[in-house]
């Protein structure tokens, strides 16, 4: 309230009451490889040179990609 009006105050403010709960997951920084996206959208677009310079069929890395993401998470439980 406005001492010298009486009138309240037009603002408001948020005051925390409680002390921040710590998160039982921390967060971990996401490790993003521009060379994978720009690999997925030069296959998607059929670009000639992806064609001829791929390394592996596409079988192959999606169980490469499966075994990397059991990895992770058999690591994620370990560490809960």
């Amino acid at each position: 309230m406005l001492a010298e009006t009486g009138l309240p105050s037009s603002s408001r403010a948020l005051v925390p009451v409680d002390s921040p709960v710590a998160e039982t997951h921390p967060h971990r920084p996401v490790q993003r490889v521009a060379s994978f996206v720009t690999q997925l959208i030069a296959n998607a677009s059929r670009v000639p040179q992806t064609r001829e310079k791929r390394r592996a069929e596409p079988t192959e890395v999606i169980a490469a990609y499966r075994a990397t993401v059991e990895r992770l998470q058999k690591l994620n439980e370990k560490s809960e």
